[in-house]
């Protein structure tokens, strides 16, 4: 049995980029070290990595960096606080690997202060979770998905099974149903609406600028080009060669931190479980950002209106979004900050 003891942790890995994740992959680092390098690898808002952590052999604390935001386009920070909910599924995915077992308090200081979650670890013997090896495997799969495969039930049923939270669920759609269709139309729509408010323009910015790479070019006109391909697309692969579409669903207000912590951990959960069984996955929250700008703009949202899947959502907030399919290829890894970077005293 592992032995937790107290003290701070040291030799924190200073290279960035793709890095992390080799660094993950060779089983370098022991313990709580171990651990954060795994959770800097989890799916996160536009790259914006929102995290900080504080570390010693015993505790792990996940720190909202509030500075790495997409302002308007995330006015509750819905997303910025899933990417949080991300790292902390990741971290407790690892930890039993390293005789660690989690118990976790999400927001123990409220919900604005700066701590989103601690997780405090307890010796426990060492086996590696179901998801462990999926945690280096896992991408953002942006290219085409092969279009005469569906998304097998049994593989639905799986997904499905990682709602383990009563106030979270999953609803899965056939792309080539009527309830794709018009998941589809308004994802699109959304996509021209973003583009056309300048609040939610200069959001989406934000999250293309900043972790560009040294060298990037992102002026105005560099910019105006890269939104007039994202559209494209979205047409034309993102929502032209789903498989599936997916709901992530909150049964509270979408303004509640809690839940979008326990929904973040749900879509790495299930984009985890999806990279065990060969599927690739996208987040499409385009019509999820509108919705959220509606709503804090106007009350209510006609997008959310819209956006009927038979179901009876009395209480229940669509919160995010993705796509789902089999892919012909492996997707390329995005670049992390070195823990280094991230770990603050």
């Amino acid at each position: 049995m592992a032995r937790a003891e107290s003290g701070p942790v040291s030799a924190l890995p200073d290279k960035g980029g793709t890095a992390p994740w080799d660094y993950w992959q060779s089983n370098e680092g022991s313990g709580v070290l171990r651990v954060a390098s795994a959770a800097i690898l989890s799916a996160n808002p536009y790259n914006t990595q929102p995290w900080l952590f504080r570390l010693n052999a015993n505790r792990l604390e996940i720190i909202a960096n509030k500075t790495r935001n997409l302002a308007n386009l995330d006015p509750y920070r819905r997303e910025f606080y899933m990417g949080l909910g991300c790292a902390l599924e990741n971290t407790c995915v690892a930890a039993p690997s390293q005789g660690l077992a989690a118990k976790v308090s999400l927001l123990p200081n409220g919900p604005d202060a700066d701590t989103a979650a601690v997780v405090e670890f307890e010796p426990t013997v060492a086996a590696p979770h179901r998801h462990h090896n999926a945690i280096s495997l896992r991408h953002t799969h942006r290219g085409p998905y092969q279009l005469d495969r569906q998304v097998e039930s049994d593989v639905v049923d799986a997904l499905s099974a990682q709602a383990t939270n009563p106030d979270v669920k999953l609803l899965l759609i056939d792309a080539r149903g009527s309830e794709g269709k018009n998941f589809s139309g308004l994802v699109m729509e959304s996509s021209q609406r973003i583009l056309s408010v300048p609040g939610l323009r200069d959001g989406r910015h934000i999250g293309i600028t900043i972790n560009a790479p040294s060298g990037t070019d992102t002026n105005d006109q560099a910019l105006e080009k890269a939104d007039a391909a994202w559209v494209e697309m979205t047409r034309t692969v993102a929502c032209g060669t789903a498989a599936a579409f997916g709901l992530i669903m909150v049964r509270g207000p979408r303004t509640d931190h809690r839940l979008h912590m326990e929904a973040g951990r749900l879509w790495q959960r299930t984009h985890l479980e999806a990279t065990l069984r060969g599927l690739a996955m996208q987040p499409m929250n385009h019509h999820i950002e509108v919705i959220d700008y509606e709503t804090s703009t106007e009350s209510k949202s006609s997008v959310a209106a819209r956006l009927n899947l038979g179901t009876n959502w009395t209480g229940w907030e669509p919160i995010f979004g993705f796509r789902a399919g089999y892919a012909g290829g492996t997707a390329p890894a995005s670049g992390r900050r070195p823990l280094s970077a991230v770990v603050i005293a």
